[in-house]
């Protein structure tokens, strides 16, 4: 029962000192802390005091309530707490303590009193402790502060290396909030290169409990890296106990930059000055570049490092040598433009060139594949400028995208200009060893000798013909006094000249007899020019000829002038010279007595004073084109002498030309011919009478000429006639005869065969009509791409039947075939025409066929033919078809002949003498030629020249495809203008053939009387009608009218006015005689074409 009771007191107790708690204590962390603490010491004080009063097991909470109270809300809480405990004694409370019997219990008092001088100390000693701990308080707010507002970085760690404090100054820096800095946090920051470094410096610290630095990269809030230097100290507690570190950190990156950009100048200047000691002992411009690209490559770890030679004038850059590292070289010239316009104009301008991806650069997107064919993606170029243009650039290239730092591309820059510098001057020196090397070649080569003095007059060089003069070797012939090799006649002079040659500065020649070295003197002509260093004086270059043979002619050519001079005086003519300009230089003693010359400046003009008036103009423009033309002069000319009265002179003049062929004057002579001239009028008197008789002689035979000439081409149409006749009335027989019978005969078959016959005869007169044109060239060719090799073959049946059995026909056809764009009905009748020429021309030749008997050959080849190698043929290349005899030959008079129109060698009757006309006309109009290679007694070779074609240009059909059967074509009304009655009504038949309705009309008024009347789809006209209107005329008027009428033209052979027309229209033209395939053919083309 009293354990019950107690316990209900405790918890009634422990109830109130909470609420009293919660409403007196001034802020929230007091309640925690009083809350708290109420836990612990519950737990603790009920233990303690319990076994000193036993039952009293409520007074456990007196001395945390109270303290707790106190440190909490000071004295005001702890008095409170106090109170409630003691509470007005245990009659508030009901907290009385009696033994078993109900009476106050002495101990109770006994604890009363202990209860409230415990109370009381315990308040007491919880106010001290509450006011040392609100200064603690205090002194940590001011530690916050003064970290905050400190600039740099300052943190504590525990003894396990964990974060337990970091200023405003880290969370800035980092960008991290303490959450994520607490812990291991932190080491997320450092740069991954330096956390190995840091972590063993700091377990080394932590194991020494030692201070310790270091500095590393960390990664600040704008994700940039900045080198920190951290100073840090080990922390102990009044026991002396570890309990981590305190550190504080320095920002050191513009230091590191600074020393980095040190370091780098260094390295740079080292490189620099490394690459300036290799260069100096350089020579070769090639080696220079390599060196250059070497060691600038692997110094920035590129691909690939070059020079780039502009070539303006051409707007090409060489790559003529590169240094390279896992790539291929780039060597080779390039248009200038070729990896984009814009690199070139910003290098011009002097800006060097940094790109980082030549996909992502707007300069070099658009041509990144150029770049990226020689594995190229990033690249740096340095121009190279002089004089204001762009010389040549350096470029360093990177095969993957790579971003370059400044200091590269300045040192890109600088190694450009110092190296170009090098490269120049390894030129130069290349140069002028060249030069010197090419001097020297030279002056040795010459063979007149050359030296080189110094300034004080010593000789620095001389040349091999010096050396051979003297016959020294070269140190002794350089180093000889020359004035002691001069003639002692001309000693004083020679060093007087020279002397005053020397101190002109000017060039000056001197001119003496030296010795040579095998005593001989020799005259030498010296020319002297100062050699300048600068504004200054270095010396003279000299060269000396030898003149002594020019001096021995000179004299002789004296005395041949003395000589020419005393004949020229003596002679009977008047003699003179010119000079190029037309000017009289020279004039014999005859020539100056004639004309009065009294002194040398009368010479020139002295003749012109006595010329005749109506001669001198003649004369004068006769001369000058002569004198133009460096021709001979020959001229006659009226003199109105002083006291000779008028004379004729006949003058004579030459141009005359030095030994290199330089043109010099005239040379001529004047001679005194009025004699002559008096005799020559007397004689062309005569003369004149003559001529009048044979002008009449000359008319007369003209005259019987030109009736010869009617006459034989009178014979050559007669001829004509009584062949064409003969062939035109066999087939007039064979088409009377068997349309004659077709008309009497009831039995199809006989007249389909007859009609056959009929229609080959009228063929054969078409091909006779297609032969008179072609040799008078007026007929039109249908030329088409074809085969002639196929041609022939199809045609080889044909030409042996025409040969007979008893010749030897042979074909030789050129390999892969013999393409030309000819007509090939044109080209079997000229090929026919020869092959029946070839037999007629075997005449009596016999023997056994293949054996020296009758032979003629078929022969197909692809020549070459040179410039007038075929007479009116161009040069080339030509399908050369030639047939070959072994028959009589020709003699050369035939062979003059042999094309002329009408001419035969056969007899009447046997031949008109258009086969080979007709052949020519058909290789010229096919843009070929004809040649004949044959003598008497040596057969034939006829050529025919044709203009090849490539194989694309011939179809697979070959010699043509064979045309398909007559088919109707239904539905369509057609107009017919035809004049012919004959022609008309066969037209008509087949237009209702096939299957298309027609009418007629005769002339062109009547068919646009027609056309408006009634509605045609195609018009089929004849070129020439009756009415005054042609056919082109007709067909124009209705294309105009009815632009949706399809029209076409018809002819038969019309003349040279009528075929210029028909040059130049656009509808077609079906040539008379055709047939009926033609017809259609035509037809079809004008339904599936457009209207004119």
């Amino acid at each position: 029962m009293g354990e019950k009771a107690s316990s209900g007191r405790m918890a009634t107790i422990d109830r109130w000192l909470v609420g009293l708690t919660r409403l007196s204590t001034p802020s929230v962390i007091g309640r925690l802390a009083v809350g708290a603490g109420f836990a612990v010491a519950a737990l603790i004080g009920r233990a303690a005091l319990s076994a000193v009063y036993g039952e009293v097991t409520g007074f456990s909470i007196l001395l945390p309530a109270v303290s707790l109270a106190a440190l909490a809300g000071g004295w005001t809480a702890a008095l409170a707490a106090l109170a409630v405990c003691m509470g007005g004694g245990w009659a508030i409370l009901g907290l009385t303590t009696t033994g078993e019997d109900g009476v106050l219990s002495a101990i109770g008092g006994v604890a009363t009193v202990n209860f409230v001088i415990v109370g009381l100390f315990t308040a007491a000693v919880s106010a001290a402790l509450r006011g040392a701990l609100l200064r603690v308080s205090e002194s940590e707010t001011r530690f916050r502060h003064l970290a905050d507002t400190t600039p740099c970085p300052i943190w504590l760690r525990d003894a396990q290396g964990a974060f337990e404090f970091a200023n405003a100054a880290v969370v800035n820096l980092h960008g991290l909030d303490h959450t994520s800095l607490s812990g291991d946090g932190w080491r997320s920051a450092i740069h991954p290169d330096d956390v190995a470094r840091v972590d063993a410096m700091e377990a080394a610290a932590s194991r020494d409990r030692a201070p310790y630095a270091f500095e590393a990269r960390v990664q600040s809030s704008d994700g940039g890296w900045r080198w920190m230097r951290a100073m840090v100290q080990p922390r102990f507690d009044g026991q002396g106990r570890f309990l981590g570190h305190t550190g504080i950190s320095f920002d050191v990156t513009d230091t590191h930059e600074a020393l980095e950009a040190s370091a780098r100048a260094e390295r740079r200047h080292a490189f620099l000055l490394d690459l300036s000691d290799r260069l100096r002992d350089l020579t070769d411009p090639i080696a220079i570049m390599a060196e250059v690209e070497g060691a600038l490559g692997r110094l920035l770890e590129a691909d690939r490092v070059g020079y780039g030679e502009i070539d303006q004038a051409a707007g090409m850059v060489s790559m003529t040598h590169d240094w390279t590292s896992g790539v291929a070289s780039a060597q080779g010239r390039f248009d200038l433009h070729a990896f984009g316009e814009g690199l070139i104009a910003d290098l011009a301008d002097g800006r060097t060139i940094q790109i980082e991806d030549v996909r992502d650069d707007p300069r070099t997107a658009a041509v990144s594949d150029a770049f990226e064919a020689i594995q190229t993606r990033a690249l740096i170029r340095a121009p190279l400028i002089r004089g204001g243009r762009l010389r040549a650039f350096l470029y360093v290239h990177a095969s993957r995208p790579r971003v370059w730092t400044e200091a590269e591309a300045s040192l890109v820059e600088e190694v450009a200009a110092r190296t170009w510098a090098e490269i120049e001057r390894a030129r130069a020196e290349n140069e002028t060893r060249e030069s010197e090397q090419r001097f020297r070649a030279i002056a040795d080569t010459a063979p007149v000798l050359i030296w080189v003095t110094r300034q004080d007059g010593g000789r620095s060089f001389v040349n091999q013909a010096y050396v051979e003069f003297h016959g020294a070797d070269y140190e002794t012939a350089r180093d000889l006094d020359w004035l002691a090799m001069v003639h002692p006649d001309d000693q004083a002079r020679i060093l007087a000249e020279s002397v005053a040659g020397e101190a002109s500065n000017e060039p000056f020649s001197l001119e003496a007899r030296y010795r040579r070295h095998d005593g001989q003197w020799r005259w030498l002509k010296s020319f002297s020019r100062p050699r300048l260093s600068g504004s200054d004086v270095a010396g003279f270059v000299g060269v000396a000829f030898d003149v002594t043979e020019m001096r021995v002619a000179q004299a002789k050519l004296e005395e041949s002038e003395n000589r020419f001079r005393t004949v020229a005086d003596s002679a009977p003519a008047l003699i003179w010279m010119s000079d190029d300009a037309a000017q009289l230089t020279f004039a014999n003693r005859r020539y100056r007595t004639f004309f009065g010359v009294t002194g040398e400046a009368h010479l020139p003009d002295s003749w012109r004073g006595l010329v005749h008036p109506d001669d001198e103009g003649v004369f004068s423009a006769a001369f000058m084109r002569a004198f133009g033309a460096r021709d001979r002069f020959e001229a006659l000319t009226r003199i109105e002498h002083p006291s000779l009265g008028s004379r004729w002179l006949r003058t004579e003049g030459v141009p005359r030309f030095d030994a290199s062929g330089v043109f010099q004057g005239y040379v001529g002579a004047c001679l005194d011919v009025t004699d002559a001239k008096r005799a020559e009028d007397d004689l062309k008197r005569i003369n004149e009478l003559l001529e009048e008789r044979v002008d009449e002689a000359l008319i007369e035979k003209a005259q019987a000429e030109a009736q010869l000439m009617h006459a034989q081409r009178m014979e050559a149409v007669g001829r004509l006639t009584g062949g064409v006749a003969h062939d035109f009335n066999n087939l007039l027989t064979v088409v009377i005869g068997a349309l004659d019978m077709i008309l009497r005969s009831d039995d199809p078959a006989k007249r389909r065969k007859l009609g056959e016959a009929a229609l080959a005869a009228a063929r054969r007169g078409e091909s006779l009509t297609h032969q008179l044109l072609a040799f008078s060239r007026r007929q039109a060719l249908r030329p088409e791409p074809i085969d002639l090799n196929a041609l022939i073959r199809e045609g080889e049946p044909l030409w042996r039947r025409a040969v007979g059995e008893t010749v030897d026909f042979k074909v030789r056809l050129k390999r892969g075939g013999a393409r030309a764009n000819v007509d090939p009905a044109q080209f079997e009748a000229a090929l026919l025409n020869l092959i029946v020429n070839a037999r007629d021309a075997l005449g009596d030749v016999t023997g056994p066929k293949g054996r020296g008997g009758a032979r003629i050959t078929v022969q197909t080849q692809e020549v070459e033919v040179a410039a007038g190698e075929v007479a009116e043929l161009a040069p080339g290349r030509y399908v050369c078809v030639a047939v070959i005899d072994n028959g009589q030959g020709m003699s050369p008079e035939i062979l003059d002949r042999v094309f002329e129109p009408f001419f035969t060698t056969k007899g009447v009757g046997k031949g008109t003498g258009l086969g080979l006309s007709q052949v020519y006309g058909f290789a010229r109009q096919s843009g070929g030629g004809v040649q004949i290679v044959s003598a008497p007694g040596q057969g034939a070779e006829i050529r025919l020249y044709l203009p090849p074609l490539s194989p694309d240009d011939v179809g697979s059909d070959g010699a043509g495809a064979v045309k398909a059967d007559a088919r109707r074509i239904e539905g369509g009304r057609v107009l017919l203008v035809e004049d012919d009655p004959g022609v008309a009504a066969v037209a008509l038949e087949i237009l209702k053939e096939l299957g298309l309705e027609a009418e007629l009309a005769e002339n062109g008024q009547e068919a646009l009387r027609l056309l408006a009347g009634a509605a045609f789809d195609i018009m089929l006209t004849d070129v020439v009608m009756p009415g005054g209107m042609s056919g082109v005329d007709l067909a124009r008027a209705a294309a105009r009218a009815w632009p949706e009428l399809r029209i076409a033209l018809m002819s038969g052979y019309v003349g040279e006015d009528v075929d210029e027309v028909l040059a130049d229209i656009p509808w077609p033209l079906l040539r008379k005689p055709y047939s009926s395939e033609q017809l259609r053919d035509l037809l079809e083309q004008l339904k599936t074409a457009p209207a004119a």
